[in-house]
């Protein structure tokens, strides 16, 4: 059996106690596949409802979720033979989802990513991603900062999230990023309906030529 822990998502974990303690209760979702190897950064674990339900990020382990069908119609059919890994830039479980927290989910987010993001450093470095997508415009500010040519990357989804795919650097890694939005709303489809269906196209384009 394969260990989702090996590019390092921690299984215990303290930094936080200084700021408040809570629990890291979500595995990292790992499957190997071919030689693309897409990485899945979420922001948090935390849901609103019954949050001990979630057992891997993104809730992979469970393939009748709506992010898991949303996600493989966004991917296309070559979303099965990836290489595939999902983590969370912040690991521990909330009490409240972070959009509920006064201020804002990010400025709370941004306290929990300073501890967190060495995690996520090691993560990159052993899992090597061909290509990284994170999910929602919070995870694509806080992902942003670490990498080396984060100045040159837009940090308003609107600006970011085109359809096309960015060249990153990190610490000797080269590879492709884009950030990824919900479709949930109609007002989220108008802004990025065309972005959505380039977004498609370039990625399936790039998983076929990967095969």
């Amino acid at each position: 059996m394969t260990d989702e822990y090996q590019f390092g998502y921690p299984r215990h974990c303290e930094k936080c106690n200084g700021i408040s303690k809570f629990e890291l209760r979500v595995a990292p979702y790992y499957k190997s596949g071919n030689n693309f190897r897409l990485m899945l950064i979420g922001q948090d674990p935390t849901i609103s409802r019954e949050p001990h339900r979630v057992k891997k990020v993104l809730r992979l382990d469970e393939p009748n979720k709506p992010l898991t069908r949303w996600l493989k119609e966004l991917i296309g059919q070559n979303f099965e033979s990836v290489t595939l890994y999902a983590t969370n830039l912040v690991k521990c479980t909330f009490a409240q989802p972070p959009s509920k927290a006064y201020g804002g989910g990010l400025r709370l987010l941004q306290e929990y990513f300073a501890n967190c993001k060495d995690y996520l450093s090691e993560e990159l470095l052993n899992f090597k991603p061909t290509c990284a997508l994170t999910l929602g415009e919070p995870a694509h500010r806080l992902f942003s900062t670490i990498l080396e040519n984060h100045e040159s990357i837009p940090l308003e989804m609107e600006d970011a999230f085109t359809g096309r795919f960015i060249k990153v650097h990190f610490s000797g890694l080269d590879f492709d990023y884009s950030p990824c939005v919900h479709i949930t709303t109609f007002r989220v489809a108008e802004v990025y309906g065309e972005s959505v269906n380039i977004f498609k196209i370039n990625m399936r384009a790039y998983l076929e030529s990967a095969n």
